[in-house]
């Protein structure tokens, strides 16, 4: 009986030496996969988005009741690296957008990374934000890759920090959906000391479209209704917690 004991002994420690090794291993899988960061390609497959924890990702659907309706949702999330934007379109108020060859569906990435609400530009989203990126997701009637001039609202103007061609943003589309990185080294090296990008940072997307020549207003996402008493009572800018 003592024997039999013993050997039970012996296979409950050999099993618990088992289970620890392979809970290390597990640990250390789980290490290297989060050292490479949130892993999305901008390369035009979407399926690493739908592979993200959802408490990864800051998303906004657009509300049915506001005066906008060809941008249906975004998602925005960030690691140490990169922030990563992900929009989708409508598919028929996008194929009527690209029919227009001249259309470049212009964009601007709005930012804000102090967490101050009282300085910036405050006209859009009801909350004021202080840097831009703006370019064109599309060119000739298809999606094209992204780039930008990179702005900072100072004294009521913008202040161009970075042009085109910087590597801030590199972006990708297809279908009806269009992907979007942003380099964090590249923008806080670019910004004051004080305003670079932290763990926490605010941000939103507003939409235009120039098939007529000239810019006009498309959409702005995130663009919940809030009541402000000013008749200017949709959006605020999406909170986006980096994922370390």
């Amino acid at each position: 009986m003592k024997k039999f004991l013993t050997l039970l002994a012996m296979a409950a420690s050999l099993l618990a030496v088992s289970c620890n090794k392979n809970n290390e291993e597990e640990e250390e899988e789980q290490k290297q996969e989060e050292a490479k960061g949130l892993g999305i390609k901008i390369d035009g497959n979407f399926d690493d988005w739908a592979a993200l924890k959802p408490e990864y990702v800051a998303s906004a659907k657009n509300d049915p009741n506001s005066p906008w309706e060809a941008v249906k949702e975004i998602r925005c999330c960030a690691d140490k690296d990169f922030v990563y934007y992900y929009i989708k379109y409508g598919k028929s108020d996008l194929d009527d957008l690209l029919s227009e060859a001249a259309e470049e569906l212009p964009i601007r990435l709005c930012i804000n990374t102090d967490g101050e609400f009282t300085t910036g530009y405050e006209s859009y989203f009801l909350d004021a934000y202080d840097f831009i990126v703006e370019g064109g997701l599309a060119e000739g009637g298809s999606f094209t890759a992204y780039d930008g001039n990179f702005y900072q609202r100072v004294d009521g103007s913008w202040n161009k920090l970075l042009s085109e061609g910087s590597n801030l943003v590199l972006g990708a589309g297809s279908g009806n959906e269009y992907e979007i990185l942003l380099a964090r080294e590249i923008f806080n090296n670019a910004v004051p000391s004080d305003q670079k990008m932290g763990d926490i940072f605010h941000t939103g997307i507003r939409f235009y479209t120039d098939g007529a020549g000239s810019w006009a207003e498309l959409s702005n996402m995130p663009n919940a209704s809030v009541e402000t008493g000013d008749g200017n009572g949709w959006g605020h800018l999406m909170e986006v917690k980096t994922v370390k």
